[in-house]
């Protein structure tokens, strides 16, 4: 997987077909992500939208690298959808009796640092220990709201400020044009101190899934 750019600007990439590696070739899935604004009309909420490569393709025209051909990758893109980067303030409450929240239904996030469908996958665990230790499912629900609301509300806080990817837009601020070596964008450590305090917001750190795994069994 590769993510280049900034805030503003940002192409990821990454292969998601084995079989098609397996015979010599590549399926890629990518997305070209662009701040937009000032007199253009909002992106509608629509994730099924069709879009012009046009609109945006010229903007990355100049991104080729002797690993990857960006405009080659776009250029050759069958289908390509548009969509905005959207989420939703944190809500005082999922679970209303017998019936609650759960993933993006509970907490839509912008897509940073994969947590997405992570977070739903921490919220299916805490929901499914909820039902296995309490009688009743409507106090269980609250028990897992209990656990759940707060660590996905920091998620929600934390990707709006870029998350995990915020090393990308410090790269951008500190060395706009570009840069030989990265101790002299960084100080010692600190890559790893913001991947580690994420993974800790997010429940990702190694302390904390081993605890988890722990008390389950």
């Amino acid at each position: 997987m590769i993510m280049a750019g900034h805030a503003d600007q940002k192409f990821v990439a990454y292969p998601i077909c084995p079989d098609a590696a397996a015979r010599g070739n590549s399926l890629i899935n990518w997305v070209a992500e662009l701040r937009v604004g000032g007199g253009q009309a909002p992106i509608p909420r629509d994730w099924n939208r069709l879009a012009d490569k046009e609109r945006f393709a010229p903007a990355f025209e100049r991104w080729r690298f002797d690993w990857l051909d960006v405009p080659a990758l776009i250029a050759g893109a069958e289908t390509v959808y548009e969509f905005p980067m959207v989420d939703r303030d944190p809500v005082p409450r999922w679970s209303h009796g017998r019936v609650t929240l759960l993933g993006d239904a509970a907490h839509p996030m912008y897509p940073v640092g994969s947590n997405g469908a992570s977070q739903g996958i921490l919220d299916a665990a805490a929901l499914a220990d909820a039902l296995s230790n309490e009688l009743d499912p409507v106090t269980a629900l609250k028990r897992y709201e209990a656990a759940r609301l707060e660590p996905t509300a920091r998620v929600v806080q934390t990707n709006r400020r870029h998350g995990p990817e915020l090393v990308m837009q410090l790269a951008e601020e500190r060395a706009p044009d570009g840069f030989k070596d990265i101790a002299a964008v960084f100080a010692p450590n600190e890559l790893e101190e913001i991947s580690s305090r994420y993974k800790k917001i997010a429940g990702f750190n190694p302390e904390q899934l081993n605890s988890s795994s722990n008390a389950a069994a």
